[in-house]
């Protein structure tokens, strides 16, 4: 039999310098029993607030997923409104009369900001914790004017100042339990919009160019 010891085994006296190591570590903390005690207390307090910070962050995301997947839908469905059904009535010389106050009228039709605004305030009778606006400083005369509050008054100068049809403002608050984001869009002015709006009698502004931002489109 060979007496020479595997290379890769542990020596006796390896293993009992582990086991002393760990004993006298062991020794040392029960002569300090305070500060096992407030490791541990540090321990419990720190876990629920790195996971209050995840549940908060994860909040946050997904609410402002929805508010943009929101404004997206509603944004293609004035969109589509506006090339589909004004721009072709007004191509083919049709009957039908568009107006702001078209359930005055014979015939009527919306335009797509009243559209906008009635689709606003079917959302917010169906559809429960979102809020839709649509709104701007310059509205038609005989209409009630837009009272914005201060987000949504910061939210149109920023995006009139930026200037770009796809920018967005967004303002998060509330508490972890009720959590609450505002996403502003804007309503910029297209082709079909600005002929109506530079020619309509109770349009506020009869300058109006294409890419202007007419107001703001507001979830919350």
């Amino acid at each position: 039999m060979s007496s020479q010891k595997s290379a890769g085994a542990p020596q006796r006296g390896e293993g009992e310098g582990i086991l002393a190591r760990v004993d006298a570590a062991g020794r040392r903390s029960l002569s300090h029993p305070i500060g096992v005690v407030a490791a541990v207390l540090l321990a419990l307090i720190m876990l629920p607030v790195a996971v209050w910070l995840d549940l908060h962050q994860l909040s946050n995301e997904s609410l402002t997923r929805q508010a943009r997947d929101l404004n997206g839908m509603i944004s293609e469905i004035r969109g589509y409104y506006s090339s589909n059904v004004v721009r072709r009535v007004l191509d083919n010389g049709g009957n039908a009369t568009l107006a702001h106050n078209y359930e005055e009228i014979e015939g009527g039709i919306p335009i797509p900001a009243t559209l906008s605004i009635e689709l606003g305030e079917v959302i917010g009778k169906r559809a429960e914790g979102i809020t839709y606006r649509f709104v701007s400083d310059e509205t038609f005369k005989g209409r009630v004017p837009h009272v914005l509050d201060p987000f949504e008054n910061q939210a149109l100068a920023a995006l009139r100042s930026d200037g770009r049809p796809d920018s967005s403002v967004t303002e998060v608050g509330g508490s972890l339990l009720n959590r609450q984001v505002r996403m502003a869009v804007p309503i910029v002015m297209g082709t079909t919009c600005v002929a109506c709006h530079n020619s309509h009698p109770d349009s506020p502004r009869s300058d109006w160019k294409v890419g202007d931002v007419r107001g703001i489109q507001s979830i919350t």
